[in-house]
């Protein structure tokens, strides 16, 4: 039956509620107001940029540059307590290559986006693909703090040569992760071929230090947790010793 306007006082502007009312109840739940899609949530843009969402091949670099701050320090620190020469030449390789690679991503993000400032190695922003990769239900974090990893490796016990192959293996190995979305997803050709370049080299130094802890060690892969302070490494098999 139609609603008949008589403005009686205030009487239309009772019906006139009771119409808004109507209206809303008949609306859908949620349709107020959409949720946002996690689909593909967009890792934290560092240096003030406060956009919602940031070109692929920025976030890359955003991602990429405290990562591999990250190794150097990691390498910084191997140059100084390691006892072999092997794990001596491949930290001086990690500094001078992956430094060239900060040098050469900032670079750009200067060019590309008008500030070459990069986040922290505290405040590492994740790629949404690369956060959550092994259980896809976990919560998945804005960022990683590089910074405990490197403590981490400055405070291993002994074997130092241990502790630092099972801690650059999967930091090598989530480099490589993040390189290969670049292949997917990157627009700049720069990107995908810094990427190739990425998955090449750490993927010969992941195969390096698998081969070198067999040797050294009776194991080929690091073990499930990093060897801390409070995880010491596991006993040597028979006629192993530590160096």
């Amino acid at each position: 039956m139609p609603l008949r306007l008589v403005d009686s006082g205030g009487g239309l502007r009772v019906i006139g509620a009771a119409i808004l009312l109507l209206a809303l109840l008949a609306t859908p739940v949620g349709a107020q107001e959409a949720p946002a899609s996690s689909d593909h949530p967009i890792p934290v843009i560092a240096s003030g940029d406060t956009t919602a969402q940031a070109p692929f091949d920025q976030q890359f670099i955003d991602m990429m540059v405290p990562h591999h701050e990250g190794a150097v320090a990691m390498a910084r620190i191997a140059l100084q307590r390691a006892s072999r020469s092997e794990i001596r030449q491949m930290a001086d390789d990690i500094v001078r290559s992956q430094s060239a690679e900060i040098d050469q991503m900032r670079a750009w993000r200067q060019a590309w986006y008008g500030s070459g400032e990069t986040p922290s190695m505290d405040q590492m922003p994740m790629l949404h693909a690369i956060a959550g990769m092994g259980d896809m239900s976990a919560p998945m974090p804005a960022t990683m703090n590089m910074a405990e990893e490197v403590e981490r490796l400055r405070t291993a016990p002994e074997p130092f040569e241990l502790a630092f192959i099972d801690l650059m293996i999967p930091h090598h190995q989530s480099a490589i992760d993040a390189a290969r979305l670049a292949l997917q997803q990157a627009e700049r050709e720069e990107i995908r071929a810094l990427a190739r370049e990425i998955i090449a080299a750490q993927q010969r130094e992941i195969d390096q230090m698998r081969a070198w802890r067999q040797a050294w060690f009776g194991q080929q892969s690091p073990a499930a947790t990093p060897v801390t302070p409070a995880n010491p490494p596991a006993p040597m098999p028979p006629g192993h010793t530590r160096h």
